[in-house]
């Protein structure tokens, strides 16, 4: 690697490096504490490199151990140690999005205008029950609903029925199910932007688009028009990506599926524009310049 590039990734580093330790030190997670956290993702990213690029079926702690610059020890106690990376809370979290995203989609669970049905808790068609039986293969029916509850996504009628009021479940909240949202969105927009990078001949779609000298007096109204124009968006491409054919249920044996989503947000910051620089230049500049382009004639 050229130093220029080294120096480019560098840079790179330090910036997205930047959020990620106001949330540590907001913790309280010290430099020693995030220096073993960096050791076990060396050893997760080499593994997979091996799995990926190599064809190893079996992770090769020698290897790892030389391009980690870790020891062989280290890496295979991080080996062992790492035998179920998904966590139940993050699963159980996929689970209640899958259900409210069949909720909104699904025709089975829609009235005839296109609407989330009002559904009973129990019941073998078109109830709550049957709902999570089929877009979450979880039997257990109560900590779905408690957890689309708890991020006000459903509502829960007199009745005894629930509503669905909110058709996205992404809900970044100062606790456990929050940071670990956090941590899955920032993994999936650096993943989508290093494949870019490795393949730039079959690239991810990214878009983003910036103003750096917007007028402050404007922000409160352009906000407001790109949330409404982005919520759009959002909904149809909900509905496309979310289609009932395109979409397979889970089964006992397990099936094979495919992960693809869109993300849209709104980044801001502060900026200090420098004084315009004068079109004058100093005389004396003008005057070297001047006499240097003569002496250069032939």
């Amino acid at each position: 690697m050229s130093e220029t590039l080294k120096a480019a990734v560098h840079a790179a580093i330090l910036r997205m490096l930047g959020p990620l330790v106001r949330l540590l030190l907001a913790v309280g997670i010290g430099v020693g504490d995030f220096m073993a956290l960096v050791k076990v993702v060396y050893v997760r990213a080499a593994r997979d490199v091996g799995r990926e690029k190599r064809g190893e079926l079996r992770p090769n702690a020698s290897r790892i151990a030389v391009v980690t610059g870790l020891t062989r020890g280290e890496v295979a106690a991080m080996l062992a140690a790492d035998s179920d990376e998904r966590r139940t809370s993050d699963r159980g979290r996929q689970r209640a999005e899958r259900v409210l995203s069949g909720w909104w989609n699904d025709p089975d669970f829609r009235t005839r205008l296109g609407d989330p049905a009002v559904l009973p808790i129990s019941g073998s068609r078109r109830s709550f029950t049957e709902l999570v039986r089929r877009y979450s293969n979880e039997p257990r029916v109560a900590p779905i609903l408690d957890e689309l509850l708890r991020v006000n996504a459903v509502k829960r009628l007199s009745d005894g029925t629930v509503k669905a009021i909110s058709r996205s479940y992404a809900t970044v909240r100062w606790n456990p199910d929050g940071i670990a949202s956090l941590g899955e969105q920032l993994g999936e927009h650096c993943a989508t932007l290093l494949h870019n990078l490795e393949h730039p001949g079959q690239p991810r779609f990214v878009r983003r688009v910036v103003n750096a000298q917007l007028d402050p007096l404007y922000r409160p109204l352009l906000l407001r028009d790109i949330q409404e124009q982005l919520d759009a968006a959002a909904d149809s491409i909900d509905d496309a990506l979310n289609e009932r054919r395109a979409t397979v249920t889970p089964a006992p044996g397990g099936r094979e599926a495919v992960r693809v989503g869109v993300v849209m947000y709104v980044f801001e910051e502060p900026v200090l524009l420098e004084p315009a620089a004068s079109r004058k230049r100093p005389l004396a500049t003008r005057r070297s310049t001047r006499g240097t382009s003569r002496r250069s004639k032939p």
